[in-house]
């Protein structure tokens, strides 16, 4: 009997960014369960051979399309879209282009990671919410980190790759007021430069603060120092689909403050899984919180441990997608 195989449309997977590493977890964990997987990073430019596959699965619909029709790409198998933060919250929109249109009608499965994301997908298409369903990222560390022993100073970190709805320097006036307080304090930005405008924001910023740097992009696999020394993680987007960065010290047992849109209130409880931010009084009280209550500190970060291994498991979302590729398979 033929094993199934899945071919995987992935904007990216060598480049160190999150697209490449939900593809890498999806696939290692589809891999564990015997079924074969290709990937084709269709922003890469890399020649990768393009194998016969049972299916198609594929990230990022308005990129896809738009890199389907410069390269004169025709689909010619069942395939199932997933639908990130960009592609919802940014990129599609209700008077959307006919081939985008087209391209999700025809897709026998959009997968997305939140319910807001379903009803989002919802409000462009009512017919689409059938197939649309809901399959939270997992997440698979492959290292611990310490747990956090000192006094904090504290040392905060922001994961994220320089583009607007990123807003990396949101929190910078309640920083600026916080180092008064903690005159040890520092703030590491860590991704990728996407955005020049952005970059030269950061770079400006940086050099008018001593305890504020930018670091530039460090691949996944090497990360562990970065999360290691951290103290507190924050998150600062507009809008995000669902943040493997907040996941990820949730689950590594590192303090969250995370800025309130809808992906990190379906993440985050106010202080029983993280810290959540409107303003930056609140952003500020939510720092205080974590450095001088020690107990309370504890106490959420092992419940959003919790909450992740109860939620976020890797295992649980290739099993998920498998139901799917069988579903397509018995057509």
């Amino acid at each position: 009997m033929n094993l199934m195989h899945i071919l995987f449309f992935a904007p990216y997977f060598n480049q160190p960014r999150g697209n490449s590493t939900t593809i890498k977890r999806i696939v290692h964990f589809l891999q564990q369960q015997n079924l074969n997987t290709s990937v084709i990073p269709y922003l890469e430019n890399d020649n990768w051979y393009l194998p016969d596959a049972d299916i198609f699965h594929i990230l990022h619909a308005t990129r896809f399309v738009k890199w389907a029709k410069d390269n004169n790409f025709t689909i010619n198998r069942h395939y199932v879209v997933t639908m990130g933060g960009t592609d919802i919250n940014i990129d599609l929109q209700p008077d959307m282009e006919d081939d985008i249109f087209s391209f999700l009608n025809d897709a026998s499965f959009i997968t997305v990671f939140t319910e807001d994301a379903r009803e989002k997908v919802g409000n462009l298409h009512s017919s689409w919410l059938d197939k649309t369903k809901v399959i939270p990222q997992g997440i698979w560390l492959p290292w611990r980190i310490s747990p956090i022993q000192e006094e904090l100073s504290p040392r905060i970190l922001l994961p994220a790759g320089l583009r607007p709805v990123k807003d990396v320097l949101h929190a910078l006036p309640a920083l600026d007021h916080l180092v008064e307080r903690y005159p040890h304090m520092d703030f590491s930005i860590l991704g990728a430069n996407l955005d020049n405008d952005v970059y030269n924001l950061v770079q400006k910023a940086a050099g008018n603060r001593h305890w504020m740097k930018y670091a530039g992009v460090v691949p996944y696999e090497v990360m562990k120092i970065w999360y290691d020394q951290s103290q507190i993680i924050i998150n600062t987007s507009i809008s995000e689909g669902q943040s493997l960065a907040v996941m990820e010290a949730m689950a590594m047992g590192r303090p969250v403050i995370a800025r309130k849109n809808a992906a990190n209130e379906a993440l985050i409880q106010h202080e029983q899984t993280g810290w959540l931010y409107d303003t930056m009084d609140e952003f500020m009280e939510a720092v205080h919180s974590i450095v001088r209550n020690e107990m309370l500190r504890e106490q959420v970060v092992q419940q959003a441990r919790e909450w992740i291994s109860l939620h976020s498991s890797p295992e649980s979302e290739a099993d998920s997608y498998r139901s799917l590729y069988e579903n397509l398979c018995n057509y």
